[in-house]
């Protein structure tokens, strides 16, 4: 599994267009990189069981909205990359939280995850329906916070 550096993951994602600027922050000095395949399938399959246990599949006005889903999603991700066994040790998992003003002009929040070190390693996911998405050029430019 591949390392990355907070610093490196930034770079990433400036090189890809997304404009962090003030509201980028990063907990853990290194990440371990998921791989799209992860993304779409296991953790896709495992953050699916765990809303419906908890019962929050569904989008509530203030209560479990885009943000909540996201935080949810982040954290569930680090949850599973703490119990995988054989992980790199000392690592936290390149999935964070995107808040962003979509095209349409309201804010929403989705995950983004790091599945390399490249520009079209970025994965935008979105987890209120658990699929890959991407964001407009002009979306990637309205970031408003970038947490991992």
């Amino acid at each position: 599994m591949k390392i990355l550096s907070a610093t490196e993951i930034l770079l990433t994602l400036a090189v890809a267009g997304y404009d962090a600027g003030a509201g980028w922050n990063a907990a853990d000095r290194r990440y371990a990189l998921p791989t799209r395949g992860f993304i779409e399938g296991a953790f896709s399959s495992a953050l699916w069981s765990f809303q419906k246990f908890f019962d929050v599949l569904h989008w509530t006005d203030e209560a479990n909205d885009c943000d909540d889903f996201a935080r949810i999603a982040a954290g569930f991700a680090q949850i599973l990359h703490c119990l995988t066994p054989g992980r790199p040790p000392a690592t936290a998992l390149a999935v964070g939280e995107l808040w962003y003003v979509r095209d349409s002009g309201e804010g929403h929040a989705i995950n983004v995850a790091l599945g390399g070190g490249g520009p079209d390693d970025v994965v935008c996911y979105e987890p209120q329906t658990r699929k890959v998405v991407e964001l407009s050029v002009t979306e990637k430019a309205r970031i408003t916070l970038i947490r991992f």
